[in-house]
């Protein structure tokens, strides 16, 4: 059940799409980079409590003398119980057992988007993050249920997962150059296979962060082809 919800909250990065097909190009650059900043502050303030809890203390500790107050800390140490026990659950909720931070891998995401906006338009921006929220989704939870034939590449990957990627990306990838014919750069059914089956290859690789390859390299997997095609 934590995987379905971990899965769930990782599949709504897909409303990610809107502000492509409504925002020009020329905003959606300070916008992933403002989000990429909030999530790498975020990072900090929740995967370095120690420190900010000391120094907060500390300061604390300052306003209250200068106001003449005593500072309690022992109501503060049951703020800081009450956050660690939140934190735990939130993590537990949301990453995998090896995944250390909390918010790292929205850091990837949101940089992601940025770095392949400094190379690609929009339009190609669009299939790589149906890959990332809706393959990647597809391939976590048919391979966890079903994966039994391990790819020979990539022991943790399955051949079932990677198939459900494919056939999840290809399917949404479809439907939105369907309903959005202005992202269609080469023919519907040419662009969801090349995103399924790329993005698949890609999200099956031991690379170092799936939220930050996977939608970079199925764009310029499409970029590519739309030289071509």
């Amino acid at each position: 059940m934590d995987e379905w919800k971990r899965k769930f909250g990782h599949a709504l990065a897909v409303t990610t799409i809107l502000p492509i097909i409504y925002l020009p190009e020329s905003k959606l650059a300070p916008l992933f980079a403002l989000l990429a900043a909030g999530a790498l502050v975020l990072h900090w303030f929740i995967d370095h409590r120690e420190l900010r809890r000391k120094k907060f203390d500390i300061a604390l500790e300052g306003i209250f003398e200068a106001l003449g107050e005593k500072f309690d800390r022992k109501q503060a140490k049951d703020l800081e119980k009450m956050e660690e026990e939140f934190y735990k659950s939130a993590k537990a909720a949301v990453l995998r057992a090896e995944e250390k931070s909390l918010m790292m891998p929205s850091v990837y995401f949101f940089s992601s988007l940025l770095f392949a906006l400094a190379f690609f338009d929009k339009e190609v921006l669009a299939f790589g993050i149906i890959a990332l929220s809706l393959g990647d989704t597809a391939a976590a939870l048919f391979g966890k249920q079903f994966g039994t034939h391990k790819i020979f590449w990539n022991k943790g990957k399955s051949w079932e997962g990677f198939a459900a990627f494919a056939a999840v990306t290809f399917i949404g990838s479809y439907v939105f150059a369907i309903f959005f014919p202005q992202f269609a750069i080469v023919k519907p059914i040419t662009l969801a296979l090349i995103a399924g089956l790329f993005g698949a290859f890609v999200e099956s690789l031991p690379i170092v962060d799936d939220n930050f390859m996977i939608p970079i390299f199925t764009g310029l997997a499409i970029y590519l082809a739309s030289f071509w095609l």
